[in-house]
């Protein structure tokens, strides 16, 4: 009669393949005492040492079980070839079928795939339908309760004591190995991701190396809440505020799918009594969509050497480029020292607004041939699907202040008693 003894490895590793092991001892050439004396959980071993019980547990089960007399000789004697000592059949289970039906599951079908080929093993007219006679009970590590239609009886789960059963021990010597070698080759696929240091148990050094999206690989298991995490996780956007109307429509459009992030930088208003209040309105409306903002400088003084000698040309016009220029060439910076991944402004909302060179200025300042990191200007037309008229319907739902112009004082529009500059 036989004892089936099953134990996994790799259940709570956040990548890789979930290994059972099922195994026997063979009853008519069971191992020597000596061997099972140096038995221990694998847990308790030192690598090296689980490796040479590894190693002398695969001699074990070299052998040829006999089922009828043996016909060959050697010197006119029968030459009858040793039985295994042991029977073992090792299952594994990827990552996608974890993440498709869970670790749980997935666990099961490693145990029930080892626990099959097993009994192909010690018995080659096993079916599906074959009536265990010869099988004294199939004992498992832990306490799933699984059921397997390939056994009369359920198995007997072992919770406690198996800190004493020396079969439980040879079967998680087995996973356990088997399993680590397959991690080391997955080290050698990514270095990077120190798979040979605890196979990727959640040890610091591995939530190190699992901060963004970039860091997943076809081996994450991609529905453990680690990984998950990161799968959810928004990326980080920047967007330019010019205006706090402009803004509303950005800002309710874009912070659901981003980690979103205002900065404030608008230099060509004037006087700065109306900047201040500008920007007191652009906060009361980043606390209605609990979003984070910065504020920029009031640079205007650099917005005036900028457009020198342009102060005359018409809207639109290269002055209008330039300060665009500049207002974009800002936020770039800042979207760097936050390590956005994303950018855009909220000059895309105007209707007043040249789209075709905020998107070229955009374009500009992602990429900088000296840095490594570049961004990603959204090239977003919020005028699109009524964009101006939604922010306006924002303002007074909110009573929020609206200005009617930009408040340049190069602007057509600029009150004439304002055509000074105030700091």
């Amino acid at each position: 009669m036989y004892k089936i003894w099953i134990d996994e490895a790799g259940r709570w590793p956040w990548l890789g393949p979930v290994v059972a092991c099922a195994m026997t001892f063979n009853p008519k050439n069971m191992p020597g005492k000596e061997f099972l004396e140096k038995l221990n959980d694998s847990k308790k071993l030192t690598e090296k040492k689980r490796e040479e019980l590894y190693k002398q547990l695969i001699e074990m089960s070299k052998g040829q079980i006999q089922r009828s007399a043996p016909t060959s000789s050697v010197g006119g004697k029968l030459c009858v070839p040793p039985e295994p000592q042991i029977f073992f059949w090792v299952w594994v289970v990827d990552n996608f079928l974890i993440d498709e039906i869970n670790i749980k599951q997935a666990n099961k079908e490693a145990m029930r795939r080892a626990l099959v080929e097993v009994l192909r093993k010690i018995t080659p007219e096993f079916t599906e339908n074959w009536q265990n006679d010869f099988i004294n009970g199939v004992f498992i590590d832990w306490n799933d309760n699984y059921k397997f239609e390939e056994l009369d009886k359920n198995p007997i789960f072992i919770i406690k004591w198996d800190s004493k059963i020396k079969e439980i021990w040879a079967a998680s010597i087995i996973a356990k190995v088997f399993r680590d070698h397959l991690m080391n080759t997955y080290s050698e696929l990514y270095p990077n991701l120190w798979v040979e240091n605890h196979k990727w148990y959640g040890t610091k050094k591995h939530k190190e190396n699992l901060q963004k999206k970039s860091d997943i690989t076809w081996i994450h298991r991609l529905s453990y809440k680690p990984v998950k995490k990161i799968l959810e996780k928004k990326e980080k956007l920047l967007l330019h505020v010019c205006c706090w109307p402009d803004a509303t429509v950005p800002i309710m459009d874009l912070k659901d799918k981003y980690d979103l992030t205002c900065f404030w930088y608008d230099p060509n208003i004037q006087p700065k009594s109306e900047y201040e209040k500008r920007f007191k309105e652009f906060v009361k409306v980043c606390e209605i969509e609990k979003v984070p903002y910065i504020k920029g400088e009031y640079d205007v003084e650099n917005f005036l050497t900028e457009i020198k000698w342009l102060e005359n040309t018409p809207e639109k016009w290269e002055k209008c480029t330039k300060c665009y220029d500049m207002r974009l060439k800002r936020a770039s910076l800042e979207a760097r020292k936050i390590w956005a991944k994303y950018w855009t402004t909220t000059l895309n909302i105007s209707p007043h607004k040249d789209l075709e060179k905020l998107f070229k200025i955009g374009d500009k300042y992602s990429k900088i041939s000296d840095l490594k990191e570049n961004l990603e200007f959204l090239k977003i037309a919020f005028r699109k699907n009524k964009g101006f008229e939604r922010s306006v319907e924002y303002t007074k739902k909110h009573n929020i202040y609206r200005q009617n112009y930009c408040w340049c004082i190069y602007s057509d529009t600029f009150p004439e008693k304002y055509k000074k500059v105030d700091k």
